[in-house]
């Protein structure tokens, strides 16, 4: 279901349709800072729902070998294309084993959140898996204060505990996760270093170190 909601999103986007949601935002400039001033084990990246491939196009002209997973065949294609490399994989974020102890660095820029929260706590397991020791996440998550607003929304539904869906529009039926500080610290206790904080889009930017 999710891979047919992104995929009209995308046919629709590259029909000349507007950039909707993440597709309007291009670049995230705390992501390419985060980039630019750290020291990664091996210069390899992975990113969880690439879209576009715009991350990973920035990334490959920064020495990165680059690769990802997207569900939407749109988007799978305009990423190929766009990087002129076909090893990118199309298939459901949340079923797909991150190759183990392999990349220095893996992404997933508002993506990782479309799903219930067992299936995004099980991708969010593979990735610690696929990380070199030493190997960094750069992800983001919704903080749980902006599920309040979509409580109270009439043109969104509780699907499950802390994840929404919107009853209309082009994400009609897409989940969205919310998560607290407690849940953020909890997903990612493992890992050596962890830093997280707030963005102005009521948003967890959560960095952290295998």
């Amino acid at each position: 279901m999710n891979s047919t909601i992104w995929d009209k999103i995308y046919k629709q986007y590259e029909a000349g349709g507007e950039a909707y949601a993440t597709l309007s935002r291009g670049l995230n400039p705390d992501f390419m800072k985060f980039v630019e001033k750290t020291d990664f084990p091996v210069k390899s990246a992975f990113d969880i729902g690439h879209g576009t491939g715009h991350y990973l196009v920035w990334l490959k002209t920064k020495g990165f070998d680059v690769s990802g997973i997207d569900s939407s065949k749109t988007a799978h294609k305009m990423a190929t294309k766009a990087l002129v490399q076909d090893n990118l994989t199309l298939g459901d974020i949340y079923e797909y084993e991150i190759p183990k102890n392999q990349f220095g660095l893996i992404l997933s820029v508002h993506a990782i959140h479309h799903g219930l929260k067992p299936q995004i706590k099980k991708a969010l397991n593979s990735v610690y898996e696929g990380l070199v020791e030493g190997g960094r996440i750069y992800l983001t998550l919704p903080v749980n204060d902006v599920h309040k607003q979509w409580n109270t929304h009439k043109n969104s539904r509780l699907i499950a505990p802390g994840t929404f869906a919107p009853t209309g529009g082009p994400e009609k039926g897409l989940p969205h996760s919310f998560y607290t500080e407690d849940e953020v610290k909890e997903l990612f206790k493992g890992y050596s270093q962890l830093s997280y904080k707030l963005n102005d889009r009521g948003v967890w930017v959560i960095i952290a170190q295998k």
